[in-house]
């Protein structure tokens, strides 16, 4: 059962299509919608926070290639970590605190039961480095961008709900290169609009967006990584052969862009929610809006996003789940 009380709903009240776009807007803001609300703050830690971070130390446990940084990154991993640990402690007072001046920190999470004193650039001072250590105090992936040759590069992260992808294949390449697969994205020129908008990002302002798409397996699981493809290929062809539609999920991604205050780097956080189809039915006003938008998509993006052989039948069960809920309500 999923949260909707603080899902990101990602489609304004008066959309019914979608096209992919530089859909950003000013963070942190506090967003009402039709089943609670969501934005508060830029880290939401959320009521799973306890799991979500066991579950990132086991996935790195197994694969600790899931944290990938090149050689010059080193500076910006300990600036985006000095940056989330303030954002932390701004948001949530009564469980995270930062104390110390000049290059001299002493670190407290209440609710991983962290008590770390560390010196800003001196690696001998944490347990491990410094994106890793923040890295499983936060329930986003952490991805880090930096500038050369006019072009953003994707030069260190660490990442382990990712959607049909691998940070390792991915770490080094530039921000075209990563998003030449997506339909209508580099051609129709939104990529491009969407970096000049990340190179003109100033430290004064963060951003988000929300992104969307269906995920591949029916249950809580959020790494859908390339690396563990294996665990869960059969899933979908197994909901889809049983017509489960309640059990799809959309993926939601709510993303945030940020320009770090020491180094000048941009930071690409990604916080991954799941909500199934059963669950949006119980909201008639989302179950409409969502089976409109899936079944007028152009068929390029819905192949893409992988929904294409199922997205007719799914969102008519959809549609019709919600009004026999409406009605027995």
């Amino acid at each position: 059962m999923s949260d909707l009380k603080t899902l990101p709903w990602p489609f304004p009240d008066e959309d019914r299509t979608f096209r992919y776009g530089v859909n950003v807007q000013p963070a942190p803001r506090l967003t009402t919608t039709l089943a609670g609300e969501w934005g508060e703050h830029v880290v939401d830690l959320g009521d799973d926070y306890l799991y979500m971070m066991q579950l990132r130390r086991d996935i790195l446990d197994r694969d600790p290639g899931r944290a990938q940084m090149l050689p010059h990154m080193m500076p910006a991993c300990w600036d985006v970590m000095l940056f989330l640990m303030r954002q932390l402690a701004a948001s949530y007072p009564a469980s995270m605190l930062l104390e110390g001046k000049g290059n001299r920190y002493r670190w407290t999470n209440r609710l991983l039961g962290i008590e770390q004193s560390f010196t800003l650039g001196d690696l001998f001072t944490l347990p491990e480095d410094p994106l890793t250590f923040i890295g499983c105090q936060v329930p986003d992936d952490i991805l880090l961008l930096t500038e050369r040759d006019d072009q953003l590069w994707f030069d260190a992260a660490l990442v382990t709900s990712s959607a049909d992808w691998s940070v390792k294949f991915d770490i080094g390449m530039s921000f075209d290169e990563i998003h030449v697969p997506v339909p209508g994205l580099t051609a129709g020129g939104v990529t491009g609009r969407a970096q000049s908008f990340m190179r003109m990002l100033t430290t004064e302002q963060i951003y988000r967006r929300v992104n969307w798409t269906f995920s591949a397996v029916g249950s809580r699981l959020r790494d859908t990584s390339l690396e563990t493809m294996p665990q869960w290929m059969h899933d979908m062809p197994e909901l889809i052969s049983q017509k489960d539609w309640g059990r799809i999920q959309l993926r939601i991604e709510l993303e945030h862009l940020i320009r770090l205050p020491l180094t000048g780097a941009l930071v690409f956080n990604i916080r991954t929610y799941l909500a199934p189809l059963s669950d949006i039915a119980a909201v008639p006003q989302w179950a409409e809006q969502l089976a409109a938008i899936v079944t007028e998509l152009p068929q390029e993006i819905a192949e893409y996003k992988g929904i294409d052989g199922y997205r007719m039948e799914a969102m008519a069960w959809l549609r019709t789940q919600s009004e026999v809920l409406a009605a027995t309500g």
